[in-house]
């Protein structure tokens, strides 16, 4: 694995060149262009994306890719301080959550006026609300990920259960009637990494619950709804004993686990967990279905973004910006996503017009965003502690969601 240490520019040639201003002696000078990437849900998400990279190499004989692969739980961190340190890579794909996070102390390149240049037509609208910070634009939607409950087909059949459920009561149901034999209703996570707040913004959302207020200025942890959704998260084990005892320290890895050996029932993920799971899990039968409101509410669950974004003082920025438009050709961004592509053009290939994807075709409409604020990593602290609390008895869900609501207001003051 590559670390995130910049190479010295290659002579002043070089260095003119990789700032873009002189085209024509690219070929005659390398320019390292450094992007940093989440380690690959599939090994065919792998070598699409690694061939994209090859592709431009070839059709830019003076510049080289280097790839920097990290694990999901700690490329943000890894790129947060190789940022601050000055030494970052010059582009990275990250989680939208993230954008606003990094441009709020100016550690991305404002690219508002290189996107200017884009057919901003072809997007889908709302990925482009994570992209956006203060007005600017820091960020380039690259896929949609609305996220849906995967269950396991034979476990549901054993147990009786002959159709998905439509309300959040029914889920626990079906999580009860599932549990037994050293099998578990739902997997549940616990721990306070990077996947916990994903999984449980899908219970938040399904109550109508939220983070922060429309204004962003306050706390919305402390209204009934997101009592209630907390409640029901952790009720599955405190209540009704319909998840793994070992929850509250169970993060993504030992959840999926669960899940790929046919010991969890159900399990909340985006579409990228469908690949690993025909490499992984190949005898699994198993089917998705979109995450149920409760009762009396209308449907609404998590849809995620992934973006490609510059560092601010980057040295290369015009050549990277280049390559980044290399990549989201709507041809390329169709061959790369493992999920559904931001340009309407790229969602138009083949590819996706399949059984496998209209589920997550039919789950565009009532998938709402990440909240966007700069604090939410500080935020999603919070939110875990609360989870934390409730499921090792040192609170309950009123107490519990009263604390955090405090802590929240504090961080966004």
């Amino acid at each position: 694995m590559s670390g995130m240490t910049r190479r010295s520019a290659i002579g002043a040639i070089g260095a003119v060149a990789a700032a873009g201003l002189v085209p024509a002696v690219r070929a005659q000078s390398q320019v390292t262009l450094k992007i940093a990437y989440p380690a690959w849900d599939t090994t065919a998400q792998q070598a699409a994306v690694t061939g994209i990279f090859a592709d431009y190499e070839r059709q830019n004989p003076g510049v080289k890719i280097e790839l920097i692969s990290l694990p999901f739980p700690a490329l943000r961190q890894r790129l947060v301080v190789s940022a601050r340190a000055g030494d970052p890579p010059d582009v990275a794909y990250m989680d939208g959550r993230w954008v606003p996070e990094m441009a709020a102390p100016g550690l991305l390149a404002d690219i508002t006026d290189n996107v200017a240049k884009l057919d901003r037509a072809d997007w889908f609208a709302e990925p482009w609300r994570g992209a956006t910070w203060g007005g600017r634009i820091f960020a380039v939607p690259d896929r949609i990920d609305p996220w849906m409950v995967y269950y396991n087909t034979e476990l549901f059949e054993k147990a009786g259960i002959a159709a998905f459920p439509k309300t959040m009561e029914e889920l626990a149901t079906a999580a009860v009637k599932i549990t037994g034999g050293g099998v578990y209703g739902w997997g549940l996570i616990g721990a306070k990494d990077a996947s916990l707040i994903s999984r449980f913004i899908n219970f938040l959302y399904a109550f109508h619950g939220d983070l922060l207020t429309p204004d962003g200025k306050r706390s919305a942890f402390g209204q009934p709804e997101a009592v209630a959704a907390l409640r029901f998260y952790t009720d599955l084990l405190v209540k009704h004993k319909a998840a793994q005892a070992s929850a509250m320290a169970n993060g993504l890895n030992d959840v999926n686990q669960l899940f790929m050996t046919g010991r969890a029932g159900m399990i909340v993920d985006g579409p990228w967990r469908a690949g690993t799971l025909r490499e992984q899990a190949p005898n699994l039968k198993w089917a998705v279905a979109q995450f149920p409101p409760a009762a009396g509410k209308t449907p609404r669950y998590l849809t995620s973004s992934w973006y490609y974004s510059l560092f601010k003082g980057g040295r290369n920025q015009a050549e990277t910006f280049r390559f980044v438009e290399f990549l989201l050709r709507p041809e390329n961004m169709a061959r790369s996503v493992v999920t559904l592509p931001g340009r309407k053009s790229a969602s138009r290939d083949p590819r996706f017009a399949t059984a496998a994807y209209k589920p997550w075709v039919d789950a565009i409409p009532a998938a709402v965003p990440f909240t966007v604020t700069d604090k939410f990593t500080e935020i999603a602290d919070a939110v875990g502690d609360a989870v934390q609390q409730v499921l090792g008895g040192r609170a309950d869900a009123d107490k519990a969601a009263a604390d955090a609501s405090r802590k929240i207001d504090s961080i966004v003051a």
